[in-house]
């Protein structure tokens, strides 16, 4: 990719991909939908247990970035949470399980078509899917901000909207003031560590 504006990105259009495939094999085998949802930024859940994560990486060589994407989805193994087959067992009576190599294969013609369209329209063209998909629209959460010059700390309560197009959350203070949440980098859990930033 030569826009490094949307490198961000991409680790969303992954995601979606991969909650896409996991319902478009389990429809083809007569499976009702699993509704995997995505957790901003890059964790899959599952009736509220992680079910999956993707990790993007990138290199910046000859003026292009490469993005290496790494998942991870527990198919089988119901340890330490769950995992997509005993959802299913849970669910239906069929004896069907999912096998990984299903997952893959819908996953690349799912992402080879989402990254298309974000490639040619921008990542606007894939928003209400994505949002379809996600966990956050409407989520209230706390931010904690330090005020300028002051070693005062305040907590705003702000509504997630959706994402910015630099990828992240964009929220709404209760103020009506829109605003940008970041992660504060120490916390690994997202939504304990976010840092407001408003938008002009």
């Amino acid at each position: 990719m030569e826009d490094g504006r949307v490198v961000p990105l991409v680790q969303y259009v992954v995601c979606l991909a991969m909650a896409e495939a996991i319902n478009d094999v389990c429809l083809r085998n007569g499976i009702p939908p699993l509704n995997v949802r995505i957790k901003w930024p890059n964790d899959l859940y599952l009736d509220g247990l992680k079910v999956g994560g993707i990790l993007c990486t990138s290199t910046y060589t000859s003026k292009k970035f490469n993005v290496s994407a790494g998942i991870g989805v527990n198919v089988s193994n119901e340890k330490p949470t769950t995992c997509l087959n005993a959802v299913i067992q849970r669910l239906t009576s069929v004896a069907y399980q999912l096998q990984r190599e299903d997952i893959m294969a819908a996953f690349f013609n799912k992402f080879e078509n989402y990254y298309d369209i974000f490639q040619s329209q921008g990542f606007q063209a894939l928003e209400e899917l994505y949002y379809k998909t996600w966990l956050h629209s409407g989520q209230r959460v706390i931010v904690q901000e330090k005020k300028e010059n002051q070693d005062q700390i305040s907590e705003n309560v702000v509504t997630i909207q959706g994402v910015t197009t630099s990828g992240y959350l964009l929220a709404v203070a209760e103020d009506g003031q829109a605003c940008e949440l970041h992660p504060d980098g120490n916390s690994f859990d997202f939504f304990k560590g976010l840092v407001r930033r408003k938008l002009d």
